[in-house]
């Protein structure tokens, strides 16, 4: 949080500049990647762990295939399922590089799928730093009205003063999902071997004008005052530069975030679908549902970051320390209900210093609301790590949090459907276990969960409050092994909870490649070639709702899943990178496909190919 000024101070005095941070972990440099790693990972619901199910087309909503807590605090609207397209405040890259970086990346597809995206940062002498990054995704999809349009933007600055005193910064965040929903395909040719049509448009969609609309603007403007001292440093023996260190900082934030959330339809002939799948009666000729929020914060803390002037050195203390009062108004209009409240926070924070070099790191934070929407929610959460050298790395994590159920859980108004609930808080209590060995290249996970009062959307779409506690628990081994050009990449995730008739997850999921890696053309070309075996064992997946953008159970059918293969190959000459991937070679060979979601085959065998490539000047 405060400690934003202190580490782009901090930052510039690093050797190496190809890094970037991101705004609450601003100690935490990490590099440019420009590898070839999961390159072919590009409709962002691919991960290097637990994968993302879509409804069968890039820009679409999706629901993580293992337990997807919103870990954010404070008023929750509950639309989270198109997150994986959206930038969000916290998750702005913060680059500090020597010369201007650019990037610019273009992925086609061969089913009408288009993904344009780019970024920019420049650093002029250490007093501004400014910076871009955008994408665009262009999807038509392979079943009838379902095509994504959905776009999204980030832009920062940081103005320091001459003496490094002060500084300004300016945050903006915007997203733009604009998505026809067709409610899935009402032919079931994926259990039905005698259905079959030359070409996936022909299969007839529940709906036929439905739309999908989010947007998100939300704007910070921070400024901060530090305390601290200067001190001559010297280069080399004719030399010498004078360089400001804070010790302590003021920091005061103010924004605008601006949220609408949107579905109409417009179609007479769709009300049959929301009666009878859907459980919301509609007797109009068009559907429609709004939900919009104007939400003001203002933020005040104070920051101590743990260095210490000697007389002829810097000392750097293993401790760093925050603490705050934030307060904010929020302004909602749901359809035909409005609401005014006004949430007020205290926070605080003690962690361990990058910059000490200590083997052992800590971390302890907490809040608790006072007034507000979210009125007693709190949390309490921390880790401890200890660098054991060449025989790795662990860390053991915990939290306890007690939170107020999302907007949408409490509260929905419409011609079709109205719910006021009075739910208790939700809980959740957790602890982790993560071990990483560099050197084999092995990271191991472990985690255990108690969900208390645990919120779901039932099999008529209405939120559910569970009585009693819902234990989920989970492993995973993520490994690479290799022997000269030869490499096999593993994830295996396996996971479990007390009640897998609300938690719908699969027992197991496997993400397994297999792929030579080597130099080619008097090695001035990096190239990579292989193929991926993906693998979820069944489950009952969920439903989609598109009016309340809501997934809930279905109890109609249990999906069952075959192994899905890809094959890629990707290489790279100085900062060009290219790739070209078939994903789900393997349709029809087992089975024809399998579903997503209910009523909602997956896209099946796809070809795309991509560029991205990098710019230092």
């Amino acid at each position: 949080m405060g400690f934003l000024t202190t580490a782009n101070i901090l930052f510039a005095q690093q050797e190496e500049t190809y890094y970037y941070y991101y705004k609450d972990e601003p100690t935490t440099f990490i590099p440019i990647d420009s590898s070839l790693n999961n390159l072919e990972e590009y409709n962002f619901v691919q991960s290097n762990t637990w994968d993302y199910f879509n409804l069968g087309n890039t820009g679409q909503a999706h629901y993580k295939l293992a337990l997807d807590w919103d870990n954010k605090i404070g008023f929750k609207n509950g639309m989270t399922h198109f997150d994986r397209y959206k930038y969000a405040m916290d998750r702005i890259k913060y680059y500090n590089t020597k010369k201007p970086y650019s990037e610019i990346s273009y992925t086609i597809g061969s089913k009408r799928e288009n993904i344009f995206g780019a970024k920019f940062s420049h650093n002029i002498k250490n007093r501004f730093v400014y910076g871009l990054e955008f994408h665009r995704t262009l999807s038509n999809g392979v079943y009838r009205n379902m095509p994504s349009k959905n776009g999204a933007f980030t832009l920062y600055g940081l103005f320091t003063s001459k003496n490094a005193r002060y500084q300004l910064g300016v945050d903006l965040v915007f997203n733009k999902i604009k998505n026809e929903e067709n409610g899935g395909v009402q032919e079931d040719f994926v259990n039905t071997p005698s259905l079959k049509e030359s070409n996936k448009e022909f299969y007839t969609p529940y709906i036929t004008q439905g739309l999908t609309q989010h947007k998100n603007l939300n704007l910070l403007i921070t400024n901060t005052y530090n305390f601290g001292f200067h001190k001559i440093d010297s280069i080399n023996d004719s030399l010498s530069v004078k360089k400001f260190y804070p010790s302590f900082s003021i920091n005061y934030k103010v924004g605008t975030q601006r949220n609408t959330f949107q579905f109409v339809d417009k179609a007479a002939d769709s009300v049959n679908y929301y009666n009878d799948y859907l459980n919301f009666y509609q007797v109009e000729d068009s559907t429609y549902y709004r939900l919009y929020y104007h939400q003001i914060p203002n933020q005040v803390s104070v920051s101590y970051s743990g260095l210490k002037k000697n007389t002829d050195s810097i000392q750097y203390f293993n401790f760093r320390a925050e603490a705050g009062v934030q307060h904010d108004n929020i302004e909602l209009w749901q359809n035909r209900k409005e609401m005014t409240t006004n949430n007020l926070h205290v926070f605080g924070l003690i962690q361990s210093n990058e910059f000490s070099n200590k083997k052992w790191q800590y971390k302890a934070e907490g809040y608790y609301y006072l007034t507000g929407y979210n009125q007693n929610d709190w949390k309490v959460n921390g880790y401890f790590a200890y660098d054991f050298g060449k025989w790795g790395y662990a860390k053991a994590s915990g939290s306890v949090e007690q939170q107020e159920a999302s907007w949408i859980e409490n509260s929905y108004y419409s011609t079709s459907k109205t719910w006021e609930n009075n739910f208790k808080k939700k809980s959740k209590a957790t602890v982790a276990l993560d071990y990483h060995i560099p050197k084999l290249k092995l990271k191991l996970h472990g985690e255990y969960d108690i969900l208390g009062n645990y919120i779901y959307f039932n099999q008529n779409s209405e939120p559910t409050q569970l009585n009693g506690a819902l234990q989920y628990w989970q492993l995973t081994v993520n490994s690479e092994l290799n022997y000269k050009i030869l490499h096999f990449d593993n994830f295996v995730g396996v996971q479990g909870s007390s009640r897998k008739d609300i938690l719908r997850i699969p027992t197991v999921f496997l993400q397994s490649s297999l792929y030579v890696q080597g130099k080619l053309f008097k090695k001035k070309m990096q190239a990579w070639f292989g193929v991926k075996l993906t693998y979820n064992t069944n489950f009952s997946a969920y439903a989609w709702n598109p009016l309340i953008g809501q997934f809930y159970l279905q109890d109609q059918q249990t999906m069952h899943y075959t192994p899905r293969l890809d094959a890629f190959l990707s290489f790279k000459v100085k900062t060009l990178r290219v790739f070209v991937t078939a994903n789900y070679l393997n349709e029809g060979l087992i089975k024809k496909n399998y579903y997503t979601a209910l009523h909602y085959p997956d896209r099946g065998r796809i070809f795309a190919g991509g560029l991205v490539w990098r710019f230092f000047e």
